[in-house]
């Protein structure tokens, strides 16, 4: 016996596979002529996804939203395989670099385009600081050097759009807040290819990191070091993270 079908769940499952295809965002527009749905039909349902947390829009358009991405991500492990090869992959190699610079070395992947999730630590040989990251979500881009290397995948537009609808918080002293100062790092950590913090999140904690890329050069990682800002020499480390970074490329 044929099941019925609820029409506007089918039309919002094309959606969101429409909306897939479009990893830097895509318009209302867009999405209708793509499924063949009248515009207002789609903004209706998205509008709808949005509630639920499956679609997230922004001045770039619509993106997938992260409760879906978590949702996915618990219910059909194979979908984080890649995630977690990677992090197999990378732990001998955090392993090296903490040994050698006696300090933290981890390995972050974006989460959707607006948080970078930590998969991976190894820990030198000081003990005395040293907090366990892998789990957990950062979602203060402007104040974590990974997050930071997430935001210079945007142009110099894209960033003030994210600063204007973020607002992000100063949460130290340090923290670079005032919009055209935040976008001027931004264009630094994208023209240099590594980002850094001193003491922009917490004071006394510093942090580098360099991004890991895919055959098609996409942003799939971040490898960086974390410590006190009086033992991590953040110029230093650089080339031997980026060295690290080509070994997972």
């Amino acid at each position: 016996m044929s099941v019925p079908r609820k029409q506007s769940l089918t039309r919002s499952i094309a959606l969101l596979r429409a909306t897939e295809r479009f990893p830097r965002g895509v318009t209302t527009a867009q999405l209708a002529r793509v499924t063949d749905l009248p515009p207002a039909t789609a903004g209706r349902l998205l509008a709808t996804l949005q509630d639920a947390g499956f679609a997230e829009r922004d001045d770039e358009g619509w993106s997938i939203g992260g409760e879906l991405v978590r949702i996915v991500q618990r219910a059909e492990p194979q979908r984080a395989e890649p995630q977690r090869a990677l992090a197999r992959r990378a732990q001998p190699v955090l392993a090296e670099l903490a040994a050698a610079a006696k300090g933290s070395a981890m390995l972050g992947v974006p989460l959707g385009r607006k948080r970078v999730v930590v998969v991976a630590q190894a820990d030198g040989p000081r003990l005395l600081g040293i907090t366990n990251w892998v789990g957990r979500a950062i979602d203060d881009l402007h104040a974590s050097a990974a997050g930071k290397l997430l935001l210079a995948e945007l142009d110099d537009r894209a960033a003030a759009a994210w600063i204007r609808r973020v607002r992000p918080p100063r949460l130290t002293s340090r923290t670079i807040v005032a919009p055209a100062a935040l976008v001027a790092e931004i264009a630094a950590v994208r023209d240099q290819g590594w980002a850094e913090i001193n003491g922009e999140s917490e004071p006394g904690l510093a942090s580098v990191a360099v991004p890991v890329r895919d055959a098609a050069g996409s942003l799939v990682g971040m490898i960086g070091y974390s410590g006190p800002s009086e033992r991590l020499d953040r110029a230093a480390l650089v080339a031997p993270l980026q060295q690290a970074a080509s070994m997972l490329e």
